[in-house]
């Protein structure tokens, strides 16, 4: 019996998809994190890799833009729609760094926050296409860590052991 167990455990972890234990992620951010845009933009939106939950008209989910004053120069309630959220910008003529702030309830119901920042008034400078690949590749391993499977495996082979041990000593 403890040897079936055993088995069907193991089974289910390394069928066990990777995402299950994911939390709502950032896909797309505009502006993009760290980029430099000439002007400020009317809205900020970010774009998860699951729809966002609403409760009736709570806000639950907020974005909020500050410039590098730490003034607030975002509307105080956000827009969502499914897997976006986005708020305007009440101030548009400001120059140097905006930092973004975010704090979402994903679809697995867990609280999601994160930061990121762009530069309003700095000419954008143009990158060569290799620079644009190594860049993408760079940003698909910082995704990668967000779901440490290796973490993730090792709990699950303590709460095996967990399980192993209660059933042997229910049998004794």
């Amino acid at each position: 019996m403890i040897k079936k167990v055993l088995l069907l455990c193991s089974v289910l972890l390394i069928a066990a998809p990777a995402y299950a234990f994911a939390h709502g992620e950032m896909v797309q951010a505009f502006p993009e994190v760290d980029s430099k845009v000439l002007t400020a933009p009317a809205e900020v939106s970010i774009e998860f890799n699951s729809k966002l939950q609403t409760i009736g008209d709570a806000n639950i989910n907020l974005i909020t833009v500050t410039d590098n004053q730490g003034q607030i120069i975002s509307s105080p309630t956000s827009v969502v729609e499914g897997s976006k959220i986005s708020t305007r910008l009440q101030l548009t003529d400001i120059t140097g760094l905006v930092s973004v702030h975010y704090r979402i309830v994903s679809q697995d119901g867990h609280p999601v926050e994160g930061d990121y920042s762009f530069t309003v008034g700095e000419t954008p400078i143009m990158i060569s296409a290799g620079d644009e690949e190594s860049a993408e590749a760079e940003a698909a391993i910082a995704q990668e860590g967000g779901s440490n499977l290796l973490v993730n495996g090792v709990g699950i082979l303590i709460l095996i052991g967990i399980v192993f041990g209660v059933v042997r000593r229910i049998k004794k």
